[in-house]
């Protein structure tokens, strides 16, 4: 089975098949090679059944809540929140380029949608105020990671979805990596001002401007306080939050701001249909997958594989983090969560790792590889918005990429670091 999963799935890979109907393929050949064909009836009804999860109503819901409050106008308000909080800072452009992607990040839940909104304004911003454009494209890119640990994240509701693990819990664990991430991109950036002359110290802008950008600001920054707030209290569930987050973007876009229009909400609406087709297509196709890892019994295999290189469970901690690291260099971060979270999140629990805890090392490594080239997908988004070639992007954001490795070991051997909340609230 082994050598039919490798000499189909990678082949097909390298053509260019889509990954999802990579997944479908291969295991049609493993079925062939079967030779039952009452397995081909699996295929449609493990694909349909995989969908039936009143948790996967919130992925269209937060990615149409994002893409409504990025299209009502906030973008201004959340770069002059930022500038007027940490623009005073040495390499004030990049500092403000950070905390605005991490306001957007409880926002949009999105990196590629971080990339967009905030590259578009951003990067030609540092380049016209003497940064580098290599430097400016892989500051966005990698501060874009911070979108998917914030919550809302989708990637967590993907791994909710899969493992059955607590959304509220994963969702308060990915404050703190989030925020730690923001903050080792921000020591970083001011090391490289400092040492290549980027942005001179500005003044403070003073109390009263700082007051009224949070006042301007204050309807979009609620977003996150309303969902998590209602979670916590009760109030409705991570699905409904979604649907509220939805009512209350086009309360802000139309009745606040007033930057909405109903001609936008077509394009509004095909964005979400094709993002949302995109991720549940991917589930479902990797469902079909989910069968052969029954069928074979791989996690008992490869739990004996990891048991036979070590019990210690740091040690097995640091070797998934270098698998997923590998991973999500080449292959979609959906794909990653969908297949390898069901084979290795068994194995750590025999370690004594939490399922929550677990959920944020998978969904924190997988999101900075959407920034680690060569194929990182935020790489790509940033080259489209700064005009600057990947391999200079590449370059210029390795030491941005170490710091966000310093954080992603931290909450791997920190546990308390990610459990506190999640623990303080009773999810774990």
């Amino acid at each position: 089975m082994i050598a039919i999963i490798f000499g189909s799935f990678i082949p097909m890979l390298l053509l260019g098949v889509p990954i999802a109907l990579c997944l479908v393929l291969m295991t049609i050949f493993v079925y062939v090679d079967i030779g039952d064909p009452r397995l081909f009836l699996q295929i449609p009804q493990r694909m349909f059944t995989s969908t039936e999860n009143m948790l996967l109503l919130a992925i269209p819901f937060f990615i149409m809540a994002g893409e409504i409050m990025n299209r009502a106008g906030i973008t201004d308000r959340l770069m002059t929140l930022s500038s007027s909080l940490v623009g005073w800072i040495r390499g004030g452009l990049a500092h403000t380029n950070i905390v605005s992607s991490m306001f957007f990040a409880g926002i949009t839940g999105s990196a590629v949608s971080d990339t967009v909104a905030v590259g578009s304004i951003m990067v030609p911003a540092m380049k016209k105020n003497g940064y580098g454009e290599d430097y400016s494209a892989a500051v966005t890119a990698a501060s874009s990671v911070i979108g998917p640990i914030i919550p809302p994240s989708i990637p967590m509701l993907i791994y909710a979805s899969v493992m059955n693990v607590s959304i509220a819990g994963l969702f308060l664990g990915g404050m703190v990596p989030g925020i730690l991430v923001a903050l080792a991109l921000m020591v970083t950036a001011y090391i490289v001002a400092v040492r290549k002359g980027y942005g001179e110290r500005a003044p403070f802008v003073g109390v009263v401007r700082l007051i009224l950008a949070f006042v301007r600001g204050a309807p979009a920054l609620l977003l996150p306080v309303i969902i998590m707030g209602g979670i916590l209290g009760g109030f409705f569930s991570p699905t409904q939050a979604s649907a509220v987050a939805v009512m209350y973007g086009l309360a802000v876009g139309f009745l606040f701001y007033r930057k909405l229009k109903l001609s936008d909400l077509v394009p509004i609406l095909s964005h979400t249909a094709k993002a949302t087709a995109m991720i549940m297509f991917l589930m479902a196709c990797a469902k079909t997958f989910s069968w052969l890892v029954t069928y074979f019994n791989l996690v008992e295999h490869v739990t004996i594989a990891f048991v036979s290189l070590t019990e210690n469970k740091l040690v097995f901690l640091l070797l998934v983090n270098i698998i997923y690291l590998v991973i999500g260099m080449f292959l979609d971060m959906g794909f990653a969560i969908i297949v390898l979270g069901p084979l290795l999140a068994p194995i750590a629990y025999t370690y004594g790792v939490d399922p929550i805890h677990f959920g944020l090392i998978t969904c924190t490594n997988l999101t900075i590889g959407l920034a680690t080239p060569p194929f990182g997908l935020v790489l790509f988004a940033a080259c489209g918005v700064s005009k600057v070639s990947l391999s200079r992007i590449s370059r210029a954001i390795l030491p941005f990429i170490a710091a966000e490795l310093v954080v992603l070991l931290l909450i791997t051997y920190l546990p308390a670091l990610t459990m506190y909340f999640p623990r303080l609230f009773g999810y774990a």
